[in-house]
């Protein structure tokens, strides 16, 4: 008898990454990168996220080839959703969708409570280099439509 296994799937084949973290009902983060240059961003990633506006763009800078280097084959052997033993605090759900160049998807889930043991080490550092790499033109998006820290800090009938 004969049986065709599928072929492990390698970052290699990786052409996007979405990454979307929930803390309660409310998504604090979203990150989508793609080997087109395709960059999304919405949100901090922390519990008092006030960042609700989605930036939507293309980079020529290699971030999705920058992030794909904290991701490596061993780690895509254990794809999948998890559920972390005794949740406390606020309920987060994270997950990291890859989508691969033979058109599939699949990736990486987590439910777990804001104050107890979350995803593993290999992820948080994935889900931390996403927000790092994605972070200066997500600042420069929000300068340029007035989001700033200091335009923020103005009453609306301040000019000055």
């Amino acid at each position: 008898m004969f049986c065709d296994k599928a072929p492990m799937p390698k970052v290699s084949d990786i052409n996007a990454v979405h990454v979307t973290l929930e803390t309660g009902d409310k998504q604090v983060l979203l990150i989508l990168l793609a080997a087109d240059g395709s960059i999304n961003r919405l949100g901090t990633g922390s519990v008092n996220n006030k960042d609700n506006d989605l930036f939507i763009g293309v980079t020529q800078e290699p971030l999705f080839k920058q992030l794909l280097t904290n991701l490596n084959d061993a780690m895509l052997d254990h794809m999948g959703g998890y559920d972390v033993p005794e949740q406390r605090g606020v309920p987060c759900k994270l997950s990291v969708g890859l989508a691969f160049a033979n058109g599939e998807e699949n990736g990486f889930g987590f439910r777990y409570g804001s104050e107890s043991k979350g995803p593993p080490h290999e992820i948080i550092q994935f889900v931390t280099a996403a927000v790092q790499l994605t972070d200066p033109w997500f600042q420069q998006q929000k300068k340029m439509v007035g989001k700033s820290a200091s335009n923020e800090k103005k009453p609306w009938w301040r000019i000055w």
